[in-house]
């Protein structure tokens, strides 16, 4: 047995030692099988028997790309020993079980990215020496004893304890060509740690690509990406005593290589201890990076000895490379990650060897010197396309040339290039990828293809060279774009459909289903890349690739879906005010809902439901921006009280079911009562915003969710510089992802230090403090923070508010509040816009005021400020009545204070002007068109002035009843 096992290790290239196969025979014997024990990288497939039921498998070889099936679930088990049967594998969700029936989620171990775990970790024993310590001690028994026998006296004898001789600092490159080797840095570092040969591992990033704007720092790998708070100096890892080794690990293609930058760096790490370049990139593509490398003898006089004591001796056969060799010029050996580089180098730190034949890199030691190499490959794209190509299939390897040709119908995105490969190549090493982004063919994005969705499922990072991604397309077979668009779209749509995005395939796609294109032009570079692709596959995608390739509506979050109706040219025409479309991100997959059931014939009542600050006021918004060119007629409404159903205009009465003209009315912030208790049959669309979840049989209600995390994170992010993610991360939990609360806090945070704003709101100003929960009201509370720091910036935005706070919710006219507060209006209403406390419409026309905003401020006044805002309010809604001459049709919103004449107690003031101007109002409504309305309100009037007052309007009775009159010969005049 033990026999046979050490035949096996020695077939697959480790074999090991007597003693360590007995050390491990004893560790199996007490450890004993692992159920969980998958290692660092595992995949998971399904398995299931050929009767369709789940179970386990004896042996079935198998090869699976461990990306593409690292999207599982998270439900898995380790195959183990035994047999029941034989049985299929197959991906995730790549097919369903024979016969219908569900399989059993596994893991199996991915291949490794160093596959020679165990001859690396043994290459670098050598290292593993002991050396007696500076700092702590162990008892020395013998010399105890004998200091015992020969004093005496019992005193300890303390000696030095043995300590392991180095310490090991791994800088790896931070640039983005980098992630490529994320996962074979990943276990290089773990495999240093596991030797046993260093007393500490540091792993530290260089982030090369910000050394011009930033200068040349250190940054922990646990830092977030730009995050620089963290940054450290690179002299902080120098060892004055020798005893540090750096190893820095790169792919050496960022232009800090070739321009010297990094030469005064490695020179001083040099001189303090030993310094090696690990290169990334295979052997023979060291020549398309930018070090220059030479082949030498280096000669060490000790162990542990720096670079620049090391004697550098050209090979003979390279005499060209002397004068590169200067008196003070330094040798960095470059090694490649294979124990044939590191066991030599190993022994000759560590003074086994004192001389070794390599690879090396000479760094002058005057930072003025010239280059080190030649210019990056990114740097060369003077060449036409054609040549590029052409370039490329004659030095990378045919694996990397059929690579290219798939990658041409994709976005060069990281995950998608890994699931490409995986794909195409198999189990190939990063080395393939790598030909193809750094050999002439590739560069950097663009801007406009890096602004992606908010989950970022597509960050891409790179794009073919002008030109180029066509001449590789058309030398692809249509099978080939077919086959790769297929792949790439599944993964892509998975991804979505566990973001919430209906489920949808390529068929549907290629078919043009409305879903499906929603979902790919939900990522734009996706959308673009694929629309190219399509067209040179067949005219007959033409239409589709036009789809693909249209761009979203100024201010959306993301590309939007994609409207069943043509747009046209002409403005929109609403009959009413739509309130501006305020903080919307993550929404369009709601908004197509809302469409597609508006014109599915479901139903004909909508309600958006949300909580406070919620946004489903701007949702609806957002619909009539998007869909309104798909209806004949427009309006909108804000319901008022009291609810009689005259909120509904002529356009609903009229249409009816009488006409075969589409109509869309939006009723925002309504309850059950506003509206009639049946709707039209008509063709028709009454879209309703609420935050009473309760409405009854005839509505469709839907609720709008508030921000996932990662969207608050980011939306905070981009609005306030400077702010990180874990303070983001802090207070979007205390805000509960509410999106008006979120709004208000980024424009508090440009005023405010996070941490005060984080004390403010009751949270944990620490830098390491967890989140803290949610508030029970998050948009009351930072509206109050907002207010009085508005107030206390400028105190003419305290008669602003008061006034605003006795008006009902919604839409004010702006000519109102101007003759309310005509000198300080100006200023007072720019402070409150810049806190996000008021918004106004494009044109200026009218204010938008949330009514968490007025509500906050009525907590906060005194009655006799209520009283007097009322008062200042009725005084200027007389004398604008009055100066009016002709309201109709003028513009000038006097219709629209028919809603805040109760908030500001007009309809029971005994005041004759006030009442005047009331009667003028309800008599108004009626030559609107209005009767109903009129109506209720001129009754409300009379009840309010029977409570308050304890008399009456003969005037206004005198009114209603003609109204009422006129009404009801109107309705016999018409008949049945």
């Amino acid at each position: 047995m033990i026999r046979e096992l050490a035949e096996l290790l020695r077939l697959v290239g480790e074999a090991p030692e007597a003693e360590q196969l007995a050390d491990a025979l004893w560790l199996a014997e007490r450890l004993g099988p692992s159920a969980s024990s998958a290692g660092p990288a595992g995949s998971l497939v399904t398995v299931a028997r050929p009767d369709g039921t789940p179970g386990t498998v004896e042996q079935l070889p198998l090869e699976i790309p461990a990306s593409a099936a690292s999207v599982a679930a998270p439900e898995e088990r380790v195959i183990g020993r035994g047999s029941e049967s034989r049985m299929a594998f197959y991906l995730p969700e790549a097919r369903p079980a024979p016969g219908g029936a569900g399989g059993e989620r596994i893991r199996l171990l991915a291949p490794a990215a160093l596959p020679q775990r165990l001859a690396l970790a043994r290459s670098l024993r050598p290292l593993t020496r002991r050396v007696p310590s500076w700092d702590m001690t162990v008892l020395d028994e013998e010399a105890t004893v004998e200091g015992i026998v020969d004093t005496a006296q019992w005193s300890p004898v303390l000696r030095p304890a043995p300590s392991r001789w180095l310490d090991l600092v791994v800088v790896v490159d931070d640039s983005v060509s980098m992630a490529v080797w994320g996962d074979t840095v990943k276990e290089f570092l773990s495999i240093l740690g596991s030797v046993g040969a260093f007393r500490s591992v540091q792993h530290w990033l260089l982030p090369t690509e910000e050394i011009p704007s930033h200068g040349i720092v250190l940054r922990p790998p646990t830092a977030r990406p730009g995050e620089r708070l963290l940054d450290r100096s690179p002299l902080g890892i120098v060892d004055p005593t020798g005893r540090r080794i750096v190893l820095v690990a790169s792919d050496y293609v960022s232009p800090s290589w070739a321009d010297g930058t990094l030469d005064r760096l490695l020179h001083t790490w040099g001189q303090y201890g030993p310094v090696a370049l690990v290169q990334l990139l295979p052997r023979r593509m060291w020549k398309r990076s930018a070090l220059s490398v030479h082949e030498v003898k280096l000669r060490s006089g000790m162990p542990g000895a720096p670079n620049t004591r090391l004697v550098v001796t050209p090979l003979e056969g390279n005499p060209s490379a002397r004068h590169r060799f200067a008196a003070s010029a330094m040798a960095v050996p470059v090694l490649e990650l294979d124990p044939r580089w590191l066991g030599p180098w190993a022994a000759l730190v560590s003074g086994e060897t004192s001389a070794w034949d390599t690879l090396a890199t000479m760094v002058p030691a005057s930072p003025a010197a010239g280059a080190s190499g030649p210019p990056p490959p990114t740097a060369r794209m003077t060449a036409s396309p054609d040549d590029l190509v052409r370039d490329f299939t004659q030095h990378a390897s045919p694996m990397a040339i059929r690579l290219a040709s798939h990658l041409a119908a994709v976005p060069l995105s990281l995950p998608v290039m890994r699931l490409v490969q995986q794909a195409v190549c198999g189990n190939s090493r990063p080395s393939v990828l790598t030909e193809i982004l750094f050999t002439g063919l590739v560069t950097r994005a663009d801007q406009d293809l890096t602004d992606t969705p908010a989950d970022e499922i597509l960050s891409v990072s790179f794009d073919f060279c002008p030109g180029v991604r066509q001449v590789l397309l058309d030398g692809a077979r249509q099978s080939q774009i077919l086959h790769t668009l297929s792949c790439v779209t599944e993964w892509l749509f998975g991804r979505l459909q566990r973001s919430g995005t209906p489920t949808t395939d390529f068929t549907a796609l290629l078919d043009g289903e409305a879903t499906a294109v929603d979902a790919a032009r939900s990522v734009r570079p996706f959308a673009i890349v694929t629309a190219q692709a399509l067209r040179h596959l067949s005219e007959r995608y033409e239409g589709l690739a036009r789809q693909l390739e249209e761009s979203a509506p100024l201010g959306a979050s993301c590309p939007s879906p994609i409207s069943t109706v043509p747009a046209q040219a002409e403005p929109l025409s609403v009959n009413g005010t739509v309130p501006p479309v305020g903080v919307l991100l993550d929404r369009d997959e709601l908004l197509a809902e809302i469409h597609a059931g508006a014109f599915g014939g479901r139903s004909a009542g909508l309600v958006l439901t949300a909580r406070e600050g919620g946004g489903a006021t701007s949702t609806a918004a957002r619909y009539v921006a998007m869909y309104g060119h798909a209806y004949d007629h427009v309006a909108w409404v804000t319901a008022e009280r009291p609810s009689a159903g005259r909120e509904l205009p002529a356009l609903l009465r009229a249409t009816g079911g009488r006409s075969t003209a589409t109509w869309l009315l939006v009723v925002d912030d309504a309850r059950p009562e506003d509206l009639p208790a049946s709707l039209p049959d008509g063709p028709g669309t009454v879209l309703v915003t609420s935050a009473d979840g309760g409405w009854p049989n005839g509505f469709v209600s839907r609720s709008v969710p508030s921000f996932k995390r990662a969207t608050s994170i980011r939306f905070l992010l981009d609005r306030v510089r400077g702010l990180t993610a874990p303070v983001a991360l802090r207070i979007a939990a205390r805000l509960d992802d509410v999106p008006l609360a979120l709004a208000i806090a980024a424009r508090l945070l440009l005023r405010l230090a996070p941490d005060a704003l984080l004390t403010a709101l009751g949270a944990d100003p620490e830098p390491r403090a967890q989140p803290a929960a949610p508030l029970d009201d998050p948009v009351a509370k930072v509206c109050a923070l907002a207010q009085d720091h508005a107030v206390r910036e400028c105190p003419a935005a305290a008669p602003l508010l008061d006034l605003c706070a006795v008006l009902a919710g919604g839409p004010v006219p702006t000519r109102f509040l101007a003759q309310a507060l005509p000198r300080t209006y100006d200023v007072a209403m720019a402070a409150l816009a810049d806190a996000a406390l008021v918004t106004a419409t494009d044109d200026g026309m009218t204010v938008f005021i949330a009514p968490a905003v007025q509500r906050v401020r009525r907590e906060h006044m005194a009655m006799a400020e209520v009283v007097a805002a009322q008062r200042l309010a009725r005084a200027t809604f007389v004398t604008w009545r009055t100066a009016v001459a002709t309201p109709v049709g003028d513009g000038s919103g006097i219709l629209d204070l028919t809603r805040h004449l109760e908030p500001m107690g007009a309809l029971g003031d005994a005041d004759p002007a006030v009442r005047e101007a009331v009667r003028e109002q309800v008599r108004l409504l009626a030559e609107y068109g209005d009767i109903e309305g009129a109506l209720a309100w001129g009754k409300l009037a009379l009840e309010r002035l029977e409570e308050q007052v304890g008399t009456d309007s003969t005037e206004l009775s005198q009114l209603l009843s003609q109204m009422t009159s006129d009404a009801a010969g109107d309705k016999k005049q018409q008949g049945p």
